[in-house]
C-alpha cells in the first residue's frame, strides 16, 4: 500500500507534502499479512499443513544417536513451504505464538512417546521463545502433557536462544531454575552469535550449549572459525557445560570436533532432519545408530 510521510500540519497547510510509494514495502506487508492469516487457518483447521522433523544428535564418544531435535515445517497450499524462522517471528508479533508451541509441543511430546515404546531412549530437545518461557499456562500444560504421556521432565531437553536470554536475564535465570526444580533440562542454542557474557552465564540453570552452525559450516577450512570454536569448548569446559556444535556437513568438521574433545554434534552429514517414519527407518539402518 502507499506510504505517506507526513512531515509536519505547517507542511500539509503549505502543501509541502509528498507520498512516496515503495513496491518492496507494499510486497513485504502484504507476504506478512499473508502468513499472518493463512497460519491462524492452518492452526484452526488442523489440516496437517503443519508437520514436526527431527534431526538427530550424535555423542561423539560413542558416535552413537543420543538425543533429537524436534523442529516445526509449514507447507502451506498458498504459499507453498514457509520457514520456520519467517513464519515464527510473524507468529510472535501476531500474538500466535503460543498456538504454535502448543502444537509443537503436543506433536513432540507424543513422539517422543512412540519412540520410547519402541524402546528409544534418547531425549528430545523442543525450541522455546522468550514469550513461552514467561508464560506459566503454558508450562503448566507442558508439564500436564507429559504426565499424560507417562513422561519425565527430564525426557525433554528446552532450548532457548541466547539473544532471547539476554534479553532480560534476571527474569530468564528465575523462570528458568523453576524449571530446571521440576526437572527439565536446557540448552543455549546459537551460542556465539548474541552477547555472550560469563555474567549470566555462570548464573543460567543450563546443562549445554550449542555453537551456532555460522562457526562450523566451514571448520575444517577457516581459522577464525576454529578459534572461535576451540574458544567456546575452553570456557564450556570451565563452567561444566556440555557442547553441541550444529551444522556439521563434512567429515573433517566432525574429526575436528571429536579430536577437541567437543560432545555432541548435528548436521547434514549425520542426517538432514527427518519425519518419523522416516526416521525410523534411519535409526535401522544408520551407521550412528545404536
Amino acid at each position: 500500500m502507499p506510504t505517506l510521510n507526513i512531515v509536519s500540519d505547517k507542511a500539509i497547510r503549505t502543501g509541502a507534502w509528498s507520498v512516496h510509494y515503495s513496491a518492496e514495502l507494499e510486497a513485504n506487508y502484504n507476504r506478512r499479512l499473508s502468513i499472518t492469516t493463512e497460519l491462524k487457518r492452518a492452526l484452526a483447521t488442523q489440516q496437517d499443513e503443519l508437520s514436526m522433523v527431527y534431526q538427530p544428535k550424535i555423542d561423539l564418544r560413542s558416535m552413537k544417536v543420543c538425543s533429537m531435535e524436534a523442529l516445526i515445517r509449514w507447507n502451506n497450499s498458498k504459499l507453498g513451504h514457509v520457514a520456520p524462522d519467517e513464519f515464527i517471528a510473524i507468529a510472535e508479533q501476531a500474538g500466535l505464538i503460543e498456538q504454535v508451541t502448543k502444537w509443537v509441543m503436543r506433536q513432540t511430546i507424543s513422539d517422543l512417546a512412540y519412540f520410547r515404546e519402541q524402546y528409544y531412549d534418547f531425549t528430545i530437545a523442543m525450541n522455546l521463545s522468550t514469550q513461552d518461557i514467561q508464560n506459566k499456562a503454558l508450562l503448566n500444560e507442558l508439564v500436564a502433557f507429559l504426565t499424560e504421556k507417562g513422561l519425565s521432565p527430564a525426557s525433554l531437553q528446552l532450548e532457548i536462544t541466547e539473544s532471547d536470554l539476554v534479553s532480560d536475564a534476571t527474569l530468564a535465570v528465575e523462570n528458568l531454575s523453576s524449571l530446571r526444580a521440576l526437572g527439565f533440562r536446557f540448552a543455549i542454542d546459537d551460542f556465539g552469535t548474541g552477547y555472550s557474557s560469563l555474567a549470566y552465564l555462570k548464573n543460567l540453570p543450563v546443562e549445554s550449549i550449542k555453537i551456532d552452525k555460522s562457526f562450523i559450516l566451514a571448520l575444517a577450512t577457516q581459522d577464525n572459525d576454529q578459534q572461535i570454536v576451540h574458544t567456546i569448548l575452553s570456557l564450556a569446559s570451565i563452567f561444566d557445560l556440555r557442547v553441541v556444535a550444529e551444522g556439521v556437513e563434512d567429515e573433517e568438521s566432525l574429526r575436528i570436533l571429536k579430536e577437541w574433545g567437543c560432545d555432541e554434534a548435528q548436521g547434514y552429514f549425520i542426517s538432514r532432519p527427518l519425519k518419523r517414519e522416516d526416521l525410523e527407518v534411519w535409526l535401522l539402518n544408520s551407521p550412528f545408530k545404536k
